[in-house]
């Protein structure tokens, strides 16, 4: 690949390449030597490379496994098994295989920071074919001015037909939108979660048999908290422990805040607002600084991460956790494996009052995640440019979605009797535990190019982690208030990425000080004040504009 400052110019030249969709199966492949259907429509494209080579001729359809002797490359941006050779992992190996395009595998040393990595990445002469990670819209739009990647556009409806009719429904209208700029030009194929049920992976969990033990009911306000953390504490020692942003998903709701530490906007009745400067807000902080002072707090709670959480969690030194669900299913592994009795359950996020809903939980407000999607850069021929395309396809047939769900039929799943998918004893009794078997075997516990099942979501974790999604999501109002993945001008990108980061960085300090009373919060107008001298409201007028558009 050319150096940035070469794409620059070589940007002008770029006209409308491809795009990128979301992920559905469209039902229209089941066997492996099935024929896709495309559009009848030919594509013409006046992108241009630098050979000056004609076209590939369009095709009748995609067949899979793809006949080409191309190969291409494939950067992970943040997922990684923690080997060097991923044609040793069987999913990949398999992708490949099922494709019929053999892929260099590529990712981030382990334990390298990400973000710097990918930084780095794009100083160099030549780009992976396909990177995937955490790219949002707003860099992908910087990556196609600086010339790096394609606009996948006018490619989609012949070289990946399934993916195309599945962001043409009309019922994804807004996930069409999501990956669309305000040019109209779809840049990266995303990331899509099946159902409602993918979106909310975070919440309470409470001992229930501790409750049992003290005849307590499960707490539903914060009022109603503090007495079971008082009474936990007393006869237990325990306390309540999360880490730090995940505070938003149990706590923050019971005010009626619509931010947790860190800073937030939400829209209320069509105005956006910042959800730092409201009075809940600071009532969430009173709170938090008054568990903290009592002990009811975990002293180190705003150090803390998912494995010394997990400790915890097992040598009973934690009552109530705000956490995922797949730490649930390994606080309940962990109980059962040591023989501690500890039964823990998830329960409803905190509530103003008994039956009035959620107001701020984690949940998103679309199916396709906006700040996750695989693009294709200009390192690509135009011939490899449509392999890189049917590649990502796949991922959005009938046989793609199962197989980066659940890998192999017959090795890594069944289909039982009631025609469910069952992960096999290869995986379920492997002894590094069903999660570590899984980044061998399939390609969609965390995210990829394609869409995941919320069948999948449910076999990788017990059934008391999957009751419990429900209870987090029962009678909750969250994605009303919640902001739309809208989209920015380039100058509104850029102002809106400086305010961020000061606000940011002071929001999250001055909530950890409020909390450990470092700070009073006698001085909250002080904290509003400085808030606005940071450019809070030109922010404000920023997020409204770009939501009105949005809305209109």
């Amino acid at each position: 690949m050319k150096k940035r400052s070469l794409y620059n110019m070589l940007s002008l030249m770029l006209v409308g390449i491809m795009t990128t969709g979301l992920m559905a199966g469209c039902g229209s492949q089941v066997e492996k030597e099935s024929v896709v259907s495309s559009s009848e429509s030919k594509i013409e494209s006046t992108a241009q490379t630098s050979t000056e080579e004609k076209k590939e001729p369009v095709e009748e359809g995609v067949t899979y496994p793809v006949d080409t002797d191309v190969e291409l490359s494939y950067y992970m941006t943040a997922t990684s098994t923690g080997r060097s050779d991923y044609d040793s992992v069987p999913f990949y190996s398999g992708l490949s295989k099922n494709t019929g395009i053999n892929i260099d595998w590529q990712a981030p040393a382990e334990g390298a920071d990400t973000t710097t990595a990918f930084n780095l990445l794009l100083q160099e002469e030549e780009l992976p074919s396909i990177i995937f990670g955490s790219i949002d819209l707003a860099k992908r739009n910087e990556l196609y001015e600086d010339g790096l990647i394609y606009d996948l556009t006018d490619y989609l409806p012949e070289y990946a037909p399934d993916f195309w009719e599945f962001i043409n429904r009309p019922e994804n209208e807004v996930n069409k939108r999501v990956i669309t700029n305000a040019d109209g030009k779809i840049l990266a194929f995303p990331f899509v979660r099946e159902s409602d049920f993918n979106i909310t992976y975070l919440g309470p969990v409470i001992r229930q048999d501790w409750l049992d033990e003290l005849g307590l009911e499960t707490p539903v306000t914060l009022e109603d908290w503090e007495n079971v953390l008082i009474a936990f504490k007393e006869k237990y020692g325990a306390y309540l422990t999360t880490r730090p942003g995940r505070f938003q998903a149990g706590i923050s709701s019971g005010t009626g805040a619509f931010a947790a530490l860190g800073f937030g906007m939400y829209v209320d009745n069509g105005e956006v607002k910042c959800a730092n400067t409201q009075s809940e807000w600071k009532e969430m902080l009173t709170y938090m600084n008054r568990w903290y002072e009592n002990g009811l707090l975990d002293p180190d709670f705003a150090t803390l991460d998912d494995a010394t959480i997990r400790s915890k969690a097992l040598n009973g030194d934690c009552g109530i956790v705000v956490t995922a669900m797949s730490q649930l299913t390994n606080f309940i592994a962990d109980a059962k494996a040591e023989n501690t009795g500890a039964e823990w359950v998830g329960f409803s996020h905190a509530r103003t009052e008994a039956g009035a809903p959620t107001c701020f939980i984690q949940t998103e407000s679309q199916l396709v995640r906006p700040d996750y999607g695989a693009v294709i850069t200009t390192s690509c021929s135009e011939e490899e440019l449509i392999a890189a395309i049917k590649f990502l396809n796949y991922g959005f047939t009938e046989e793609g979605i199962r197989y980066w769900n659940f890998g192999e039929e017959g090795v890594s799943y069944e289909v039982a009797a009631d025609g469910s998918l069952q992960f096999t004893a290869l995986l379920t009794e492997d002894e590094r535990g069903l999660g570590t078997a899984m980044l061998d075997y399939t390609g969609m516990s965390s995210a990829g190019p394609g869409i995941q099942m919320e069948a999948l979501v449910k076999a990788k974790n017990n059934s008391a982690s999957v009751e419990a999604v429900y209870a987090w999501t029962e009678n909750s109002a969250a994605r009303d208030y919640k902001l739309p993945p809208y989209t920015r001008t380039t100058e509104e990108q850029a102002r809106y990425n400086d305010i961020v980061a000061v606000l940011g960085t002071y929001v999250s300090e001055m909530a950890l000080k409020f909390i450990t009373g470092d700070e009073d919060l006698d001085n909250f107008d002080a904290f509003i004040e400085t808030l606005n001298s940071y450019d809070l409201q030109e922010l404000l007028d920023i997020e409204q504009a770009a939501y009105d558009r949005y809305m209109n």
